[in-house]
């Protein structure tokens, strides 16, 4: 009896999909680790599965979590509400690259702050999800099909760089600091020849 119970029990956790994620995120860069200079702007890319044979997923929005949600080095524009993302079942969104300033390509956007020291910032990118037993592009969309909200997430760093200058500008400062260095030696000696 308790066999039969526990089978029982272990066949709803199956249905239930409670030992599979519905929804899967791989970032693009698929380290997560994106870098960029002072005041600029960088972002991620994404490819999201939906892991359900009979249910369609919305995307609702995506948001930035630990230190790159503390404000201190830049902000998150999202990217993803931005547009109606629906994943057919069993299948996924594929690559979607990331585009500055072109919403309904990536995750978001993190602009950087111009006036941060170069640092890392560790964190993560989640989007959160909705679930639904009917396709959400029908005409015939019934909005009480919906089975679940989840969210899913990846983590996600952003390295800030401070600029290196070009070899142009490396001979343009050594050259300044070479007439500086004779207009001086010139005014110590004419200095000495009118002693």
């Amino acid at each position: 009896m308790k066999r039969t119970i526990l089978n029982v029990l272990f066949a709803a956790l199956l249905a239930a999909n409670v030992f599979g994620d519905t929804v899967t995120l791989t970032l693009i860069p698929t380290s997560g680790t994106i870098s960029g200079l002072l005041g600029s702007a960088v972002g991620w890319g994404y490819d999201i599965t939906n892991n359900e044979p009979t249910d369609w997923v919305v995307l609702n929005d995506s948001f930035v979590t630990g230190g790159l949600n503390t404000g201190t080095y830049g902000t998150y524009v999202d990217y993803i509400s931005s547009d109606f993302i629906v994943i057919n079942p069993s299948s996924s969104t594929g690559d979607v690259d990331f585009s500055r300033g072109a919403p309904g390509t990536g995750t978001g956007e993190f602009d950087i702050d111009a006036f941060v020291p170069p640092t890392t910032i560790a964190g993560g990118i989640s989007i959160d999800y909705s679930v639904f037993s009917e396709d959400p592009n029908s005409p015939n969309f019934d909005p009480d099909s919906l089975v679940s909200n989840g969210t899913v997430s990846a983590n996600a760093q952003v390295n800030i760089v401070s600029p290196t200058p070009e070899p142009a500008s490396a001979g343009l400062i050594i050259a300044a600091l070479m007439l500086m260095g004779i207009a001086m030696y010139r005014r110590r000696s004419a200095v000495t020849a009118t002693r």
